[in-house]
């Protein structure tokens, strides 16, 4: 790695966000380059920030500095509350991978959850909450079609469901240049998906942020 993009951080990655402490983060850093974590395997990759208990503050402090989209269902589905925050990024860059979480009752009984990640190419959130080993997907979109839709910043967005992902729904595609992967518990829920469900990306949000129902901090960040 390129001594102009070491900061200080740790040597590598946690593998369990619940081993990362639950605080703000200062919102500017007098870093004049990235910071950036070493991993064995992937090289230089930007750091899981702590988990962000949910707050509209908290919230429009994350969206002032996002460089990808922060999506969460505009309205929520009734009776469903913001859960909390997460990003991938550093203090000079901001947030280069986001999970928004949201809870609610499941369409088909008891409580529902929902992880909404949007990510740069190559960073693997997404697949850590998916519970995939690789940082991607794999080949699901070469070998059918798509399963699902939603409305994203009011396009149709095609999501495909990836296999084999035990008690959870995972749902992946593309929208605004970037991943969007969306992670249901109990799997069930994800007949959500089938419901016509209308994403907005909260960086266009504005002062509709403070009206979130907000709920208890997600313990699917930690799962």
């Amino acid at each position: 790695m390129p001594d102009e993009l070491a900061g200080t951080v740790p040597d590598t990655v946690p593998e369990n966000l619940a081993d990362l402490p639950v605080d703000l983060l200062p919102v500017a850093s007098p870093a004049r380059a990235a910071e950036l974590w070493t991993c064995e395997v992937h090289g230089a990759v930007y750091p899981v920030q702590p988990v962000l208990a949910p707050s509209p503050a908290v919230l429009g402090t994350v969206v002032g500095r996002s460089q990808v989209p922060l999506w969460l269902p505009w309205p929520l589905p009734n009776h469903w509350v913001f859960g909390g925050v997460a990003y991938a990024g550093d203090h000079h860059t901001g947030a280069r991978a986001t999970v928004l979480a949201a809870s609610g009752p499941s369409p088909f009984g008891g409580e529902g959850d929902l992880l909404l990640i949007a990510e740069e190419m190559g960073i693997g959130l997404g697949a850590r909450f998916a519970g995939l080993t690789g940082p991607d997907p794999g080949p699901i979109f070469e070998d059918t079609a798509a399963h699902a839709k939603v409305y994203a910043a009011g396009r149709p967005t095609p999501l495909w469901s990836v296999p084999d992902t035990g008690d959870r729904a995972v749902f992946v595609g593309e929208a605004r240049g970037t991943w969007l992967w969306l992670v249901l518990w109990p799997a069930i829920a994800g007949a959500l998906l089938y419901e016509d469900l209308v994403l907005t990306d909260l960086r266009d949000a504005g002062a509709e942020i403070g009206h979130l129902p907000v709920g208890s901090l997600s313990p699917r960040f930690f799962a």
